[in-house]
């Protein structure tokens, strides 16, 4: 139990530092890098969790900044899925906003239809995931790990893809 308590503390330690970036550092490589970081601790207490029971768990969580958010064990594979979705749609669209910008070349067209439809599949899963999760839920894991710009918000998910 003291390793999924450490992961916890972990992934509590890395929303703060998520929560405390300037506006300017929002949907930077360095918020990213701290996605990444989420990414793995979520999937060692993804395997961490398997062996506890709901009530332990939630025992476990009481008083957590996660208490409210991962209210089943199962949630805790959801934002695994969630944050593996944003972190290959913002990779894949920041590789075409460079190629666009600054790696033109007589290959690219091919390299953008790929990057583009690997983008649009991530947001369209997440879009399916976050509807099954519901709003609220959503909001819980947008506000968590910072994904303040437009394009993470509900409304924008719900109405573009």
């Amino acid at each position: 139990m003291a390793s999924l308590q450490r992961t916890l503390v972990n992934l509590e330690i890395l929303s703060d530092d998520i929560n405390a970036l300037n506006i300017d550092a929002i949907n930077s490589v360095t918020h990213i890098k701290l996605l990444r970081n989420v990414l793995e601790e979520l999937k060692n207490a993804e395997s961490l969790v398997a062996l506890e029971t709901e009530a332990s768990f939630h025992k476990l969580l009481s008083g957590s900044l996660f208490e409210h958010i991962f209210e089943r064990k199962r949630m805790v594979g959801v934002y695994i899925k969630l944050v593996g979705y944003v972190i290959t749609a913002w990779e894949a669209g920041n590789k075409v906003k460079e190629i666009i910008s600054d790696n033109f070349d007589s290959s690219a067209d091919k390299r953008l239809e790929l990057l583009k439809v690997k983008a649009i599949k991530a947001k369209s899963q997440l879009k399916t995931v976050a509807s099954a999760m519901g709003k609220d839920d959503y909001e819980k894991f947008v506000h968590t790990l910072g994904l303040y710009a437009q394009e993470w918000q509900w409304d924008t998910l719900r109405a573009r893809f």
